[in-house]
């Protein structure tokens, strides 16, 4: 059984968040496929577990949408700081 999740996020600089969360994605164990993509002024990542008969496997799908989060937050942090402005639409 698989389960799937998509967030969306609407950000001034979709592609400097992409570019920030991208390495991250690309050490996922294997029963966790995570991909995300920038358009203009979104950023979508689409979260895939195989195995959700687990319910770690189900937590595992929650963390991995609250890390996403996280370093969005991180990264408009970062941008501030910089003087760069807001990466987040509020």
């Amino acid at each position: 059984m698989r389960c799937e999740a998509e967030l969306e996020l609407e950000v001034s600089d979709p592609e400097s968040l992409w570019r920030a969360l991208e390495p991250d994605n690309l050490e996922a164990p294997p029963h966790l496929r995570v991909s995300c993509s920038p358009a203009d002024r979104t950023l979508r990542c689409r979260v895939e577990v195989v195995g959700c008969e687990d319910p770690r496997r189900i937590l595992t799908l929650r963390n991995t949408l609250d890390e996403i989060l996280v370093l969005a937050r991180a990264v408009e942090d970062s941008f501030r700081a910089l003087g760069e402005g807001s990466v987040l639409k509020r």
